[in-house]
């Protein structure tokens, strides 16, 4: 893609994303963070405005408009950012490893089931037959159960971990075991599955690594830097105390200059810290500034704090967990 080409893309996609904000403010926003319904409308919205295509854009570009569907969305519905980042993994994963069914697959509505790679216990085992692998284990945690189309699914093979694209629908060797009740994003259907001895074929793997590569590239990512960041703005628009609000926004500017100018994992790592901390004392303190009607079901900040806990509860490595230990 030529340079001029790609801006003019890029202004194309920042015309869908207004045009997607405009739909997602027509909405009780309340309710999406629970019906699945209303959620999967959002969705499918940002997907047929092409708000997910990021993957023919160079890499800079990329991280840009992430940058900016993230900042204009999540201060909205987070249960669809949550979902946003799990569709643009799927896409990067495939463009990045230069998938031969990448296209295909474009195409479709993938999620992904792959965080149980960073930990050291083998979750999903697969044993290989022809034609390709047979995957036994659980999958915990797996969002967007009939909103995505597809899954990426992690498993480990001897001394590899290996992601294979699957359909994400019930059938008798990929059972739906459960649908936990949650306190924030229960619109997201995630659900645990029990593989036993699921078939994927050869042509359906993404990609072969040494055990440890997904945590490698994800101590890399900066995708949660920019939800938080996201609803961070958003806390801004409901902080009614001048010096609190200015405050605020100062301390957001740091950090965000700080995360945007590094691609060091271990200070990213301290930053994601040092942002979730500064938005929990921000939103809080906002809440009590607003008195006992921020706890009503309707208000804005008592959603943000919840999905501050949702963003950060997720996905984190023993590394991070150990610097909220020791900042504490």
């Amino acid at each position: 893609m030529s340079r001029e080409i790609e801006m003019k893309e890029y202004k194309k996609y920042i015309k869908n994303l207004n045009e997607v904000e405009k739909k997602i403010k027509t909405l009780p926003l309340s309710r999406v963070d629970e019906e699945a319904k209303l959620l999967k409308e959002i969705f499918n919205f940002a997907y047929e405005k092409n708000c997910f295509k990021l993957y023919n854009f160079d890499k800079e570009l990329q991280d840009k408009l992430k940058f900016k569907l993230f900042s204009k969305l999540t201060k909205h519905s987070a249960s669809f950012t949550f979902l946003a980042i799990q569709i643009l993994a799927a896409n990067a994963i495939m463009a990045k490893n230069n998938f031969p069914k990448r296209e295909h697959y474009f195409k479709q509505k993938c999620g992904i089931a792959i965080n149980h790679l960073r930990m050291k216990k083998s979750f999903v085992k697969a044993k290989k037959c022809e034609g390709g692998y047979e995957l036994t284990g659980v999958l915990t945690w797996a969002s967007g159960y009939k909103i995505f189309d597809h899954l990426l699914i992690g498993f480990h093979y001897k001394d590899q971990e290996l992601e294979g694209l699957s359909l994400f629908q019930e059938n008798k060797s990929f059972k739906i075991i459960d649908l936990p009740e949650t306190f924030v994003g229960q619109s997201l259907n995630t659900v645990n599955v029990k593989l036993e001895n699921f078939f994927i074929k050869d042509e359906d793997i993404v990609s072969k690594n040494p055990i440890g590569n997904y945590t490698k590239n994800k101590s890399l990512s900066k995708t949660v830097h920019y939800a938080l960041y996201g609803l961070g703005i958003g806390s801004l628009n409901f902080i009614n105390d001048k010096n609190l609000k200015a405050n605020s926004k100062e301390k957001l500017k740091k950090i965000k200059n700080a995360f945007m100018n590094t691609n060091h994992p271990e200070e990213l790592d301290k930053l994601r810290v040092k942002l979730f901390n500064t938005l929990q004392k921000i939103i809080t303190l906002a809440m009590i500034v607003d008195g006992g009607k921020s706890i009503l079901k309707e208000k804005t900040l008592q959603r943000y704090y919840r999905e501050l806990i949702m963003f950060n509860a997720n996905g984190l490595n023993e590394e991070i967990k150990s610097l909220f230990l020791e900042k504490f």
